[in-house]
């Protein structure tokens, strides 16, 4: 009976292996870098850290916080890691050019790809591909961050006016969350609520970005406020007030 069950655990450690070491082949490896050359446009925010390092002269360095793998996208969880004399900069937001794709660092089945933005908004941007075991996956994680058009011309259905205004990084008056979400981003914060039984929702776009190397803070030029009835941008605010950010 003993015998038995050590050959059953060897059979479960030898078919378990495989799948905790899956990585890409290397074949599979340069098609994903042929997919990161050229100008793609990012779908989502690709917020850094940034910090000094190199002893008595010091050397900008900076690290993803946007992790994306076939599925969803998140950077809560890598701002959630202590700080230790790091600066987040929010520089590159949806609709942002990128280029000159490149596949700097991968192991087991995590990678992670750096690019650069297109001036005026020519920052370094980087971004881990997580949970990334085959081919297929690299792609949907891809597919999830970047498309390779301007993100309203993906979208001829939609209204022209709408459409010129993504374009102009502007937010009007009758878009939905998807066509404003292409314009700001992910808000800061959301508060939902109820105008005359109409479902009410309001976001807090990001208006600072932070700083990066030594250069000064600048503004997003986003609204402060984004009011939604029913879906759609019944109202825009421009004034400065804050959100309540207290948990």
């Amino acid at each position: 009976m003993r015998f038995a069950r050590c050959i059953v655990w060897w059979v479960l450690l030898l078919l378990l292996v495989p799948v905790a070491y899956a990585r890409l082949s290397g074949q599979d490896l340069k098609q994903a870098k042929e997919m990161v050359k050229g100008t793609l446009y990012l779908r989502i925010d690709a917020p850094i850290r940034w910090w000094r390092s190199g002893g008595f002269r010091q050397y900008p360095a900076a690290d993803a916080l946007l992790q994306v793998s076939p599925t969803e996208f998140n950077v809560e969880r890598k701002l959630s890691f202590p700080p230790a004399r790091r600066e987040v900069y929010w520089g590159a937001s949806p609709n942002d050019a990128v280029r000159y794709g490149k596949i700097r660092l991968w192991g087991g089945d995590a990678l992670q790809v750096w690019m650069e933005g297109v001036p005026p908004k020519d920052d370094e941007v980087f971004i881990d591909f997580i949970n990334i075991k085959t081919l297929d996956d690299f792609k949907k994680a891809f597919d999830l961050t970047f498309s390779r058009v301007p993100l309203q011309d993906e979208h001829p259905e939609w209204p022209e006016e709408i459409r010129r205004a993504i374009a102009e990084r502007r937010v009007i008056a009758g878009m939905t969350k998807q066509q404003a979400f292409c314009v700001v981003g992910m808000p800061i914060k959301t508060e939902m609520g109820e105008e005359n039984g109409v479902t009410v929702e309001r976001w807090f776009p990001r208006n600072d970005r932070g700083t990066y190397a030594r250069r000064e803070s600048t503004r997003t030029g986003f609204p402060a406020i984004i009011k939604f009835v029913d879906g759609k941008v019944s109202a825009i605010e421009d004034t400065a007030r804050a959100p309540d950010l207290k948990p």
